[in-house]
């Protein structure tokens, strides 16, 4: 293979090999910066929930307190008068109801009796709770206040219960309970997650006497989706081996269909912290996909035009120093070589280096050549 191509060859194969690695290398980081970025978004929400359930439970507490710390309700509650209760309080909390998600309001009797629930004064009054509600029961024991998740007759509620105290003692507890819609919402409104509150059916359907039976379709593994945000985004997500295995906070990534989904699963821990279901987020991740796919595409557009330009440059600058000289060295060795006139390397012999000096050896030799050739026939005759 004659010089010029070999190192046309070599030099692309350089730039090539150059530019592809650059091209990985770019590549590779700015996959780890995308990927970073997802696991990030993950886990603040996951951070975002559990803020958002203790936010609640801290409102409901604060509801619960207000309420026993007020006078006429500790009289119309030492009195057993049922129907003043729901006149002072009724119209409140149903307002409380409407606009911030109280779903449950209700006074309780040493150790764990229901004496009015607030929403529905007329269900279950009498009843007695000790068996399925522990945290009214430690409210009364200890006559301290409690907060956290548990399920009652209405269902699953985030709440807070302070006990109830006059001048003459304990009179009992009162709790008020919120809804999970709002800790979904916020989680949809701040990080764009559709969500869904997962719960042990079984406990559910044991204690929860006062809600509709759910939906089959509802029933996933044992467990009982009792809110979300969008149960048509939130079902393709989630299946039995997944919610049996919500232990600690998890973050991951599914494909659905070719699409990128982020997954976080948040443990719902009851008030003493045992695992009764589970809080599922998901979003489309396609934008991340997309910006894999740009990384790829810019960085591939790069180590092209990168090949381009460097071979293109090598190439100009071995053509311009050493190609184009060591072809015009081998031409005129070749013609002084066969006698012939070769031509002038004046330009040529100026330069520094090798090139330059073989180039004023060559011119030399022409010279010499030249005047070999100018000596009379007959004057070479004598001399011999």
């Amino acid at each position: 293979m004659q010089i010029k191509y070999l190192a046309q060859v070599i030099v692309i194969s350089i730039a090539t090999v150059t530019s592809a690695l650059q091209a990985y290398a770019g590549y590779s980081s700015s996959s780890a910066m995308i990927e970073s970025a997802k696991r990030k978004e993950l886990q603040t929400t996951a951070t975002l929930i559990q803020n958002s359930i203790a936010e609640q439970s801290a409102k409901a507490a604060a509801r619960a307190s207000m309420t026993v710390n007020l006078p006429s309700i500790q009289q119309a509650f030492r009195k057993g008068d049922r129907e003043e209760l729901m006149q002072r309080l009724g119209p409140a909390y149903i307002a409380q109801r409407d606009q911030f998600g109280v779903r449950e309001a209700q006074f309780h009797l040493a150790p764990a009796i229901s004496f009015l629930r607030v929403y529905a004064p007329e269900a279950g009054h009498g009843e007695d709770l000790s068996s399925f509600r522990e945290m009214v029961l430690a409210t009364n024991r200890h006559t301290e206040p409690q907060r956290g998740i548990e399920i009652g007759r209405r269902g699953l509620s985030i709440r807070g219960i302070y006990p109830i105290k006059d001048e003459q003692g304990t009179l009992g507890s009162f709790e008020v309970g919120m809804d999970f819609d709002n800790v979904l919402k916020d989680c949809k409104k701040t990080t764009g997650y559709e969500a869904g509150v997962f719960v042990d059916d079984k406990l559910m359907t044991k204690v929860a006497t006062l809600n509709p039976k759910p939906d089959p379709e509802r029933v996933i593994g044992g467990f009982q989706n009792v809110s979300s945000t969008d149960w048509a985004a939130i079902r393709p997500m989630v299946n039995p081996e997944l919610l049996n295995h919500v232990k600690d906070v998890t973050v991951q990534l599914q494909s659905v269909k070719g699409t990128d989904f982020g997954e976080v699963l948040v443990p719902m821990l009851d008030y003493k912290g045992v695992n009764i279901g589970s809080i599922v987020a998901v979003r489309n991740f396609s934008e991340y996909q997309l910006m894999a796919r740009w990384a790829l595409v810019g960085n591939a557009a790069m180590a092209g035009l990168q090949i381009i330009l460097l071979a293109g440059a090598l190439l100009m600058v071995i053509n311009g120093m050493l190609l184009r000289p060591l072809a015009a060295l081998d031409q005129a060795i070749g013609k002084l070589a066969k006698g012939e006139e070769a031509p002038d390397l004046a330009e040529l012999a100026k330069q520094p280096g090798e090139l330059g000096s073989l180039a004023k050896n060559a011119s030399k030799l022409r010279l010499k050549q030249s005047a070999e050739a100018t000596v009379p026939a007959s004057e070479v005759k004598t001399h011999a």
